[in-house]
């Protein structure tokens, strides 16, 4: 990696260097500005010098941001997964929707109702049983539109027991394999999607590796459907309990760019700042056009 594909990664929060990204996801979300005009700011790079660039708004559906969102949400899911696995055994449960019976506009309009019930009922059944509760939810939409989770949690119904019976695993789900055992039966469970208002079909196993558990479910965050923007107001991709660890915090010297003044504060402290898209050079050019300091665009090879 070079130094300036490092500068762009540290300025869109991307912990991870293995995020599962394309080519033409990275072009497209680097040429693109932010749609909700999230501000400007400014960090010294590893040259010493002073790189611009716009900021993250946090909304999966802008072209530029929602890439951005969904590497510091994958940055989160891996590294809390990591850390709970040093204490914890963890889980990977499968949860859906019913099927031809309701229209996936009812199935959408409802399953964040659905899935609180179960979730809370996971919660209660953890805490009479004296575990710890932690968990992280991804949510897609399948081929028939229709709602589907899964869940990494440290949460196991205590009537679990290994499936008796054979199941054929698709060559395309072979990869699951590496990191989640023989799959486990639970009565409660079963009983529980369905009280919930879930669909009957569910899949719980034990995770052989958080890592490689977790980056799989998060790779459905870089799934292009995610970024739609027709997805239900309220509608969480992504959901964690309370207790669920946060992401690691990074310090920073950034410089946030709000008023014209804080433009003029970062032309008096050097004079040559860089960008690294024409976007972010015009944005520049015009705030420090009374300046004497000069914005340089940067090759993106």
């Amino acid at each position: 990696m070079t130094t300036n594909e490092r500068t762009k990664a540290n300025a869109t929060l991307d912990l991870f260097s293995t995020s599962p990204t394309t080519a033409a996801q990275e072009r497209s979300a680097s040429s693109s500005p932010c749609i909700y005009n999230a501000p400007f700011y400014a960090y010294h790079t590893e040259q010493k010098t002073w790189h611009i660039t716009q900021g993250n708004c946090h909304h999966w559906d802008c072209p530029r941001c929602g890439l951005g969102r969904a590497k510091v949400e994958y940055g989160r899911m891996v590294e809390g997964c990591r850390s709970l696995a040093q204490n914890h055994s963890l889980y990977f449960i499968t949860i859906t929707c019913r099927g031809k019976e309701i229209s996936h506009e009812y199935a959408e309009e409802n399953y964040g109702k659905w899935t609180n019930r179960l979730l809370d009922a996971c919660r209660a059944r953890s805490k009479r049983a004296g575990g710890e509760w932690h968990y992280v939810q991804v949510t897609e939409r399948q081929k028939r539109l229709h709602p589907h989770s899964h869940i990494l949690t440290t949460f196991c119904p205590i009537d679990t027991a290994k499936e008796s019976k054979k199941s054929f695993i698709p060559r395309s789900r072979a990869a699951e394999q590496v990191f989640r055992e023989q799959g486990l039966r639970t009565n409660w469970l079963a009983l529980q999607v369905v009280r919930s208002g879930l669909g009957d079909e569910y899949n719980v196993s034990i995770v052989k590796t958080a890592e490689g558990a977790s980056r799989y479910v998060a790779k459905y965050l870089f799934k292009p459907t995610i970024f739609s923007a027709d997805w239900p107001k309220g509608w969480k991709r992504i959901r964690y309990s309370q207790s669920f660890p946060d992401a690691p915090e990074r310090e920073t010297n950034a410089i946030v760019l709000l008023t014209q003044e804080d433009w003029y504060k970062l032309a008096s402290k050097t004079p040559v700042v860089t960008v690294s898209n024409l976007d972010d050079y015009q944005e520049a050019t015009n705030r420090l056009h009374f300046h004497d300091t000069w914005v340089r665009l940067q090759s993106s090879n």
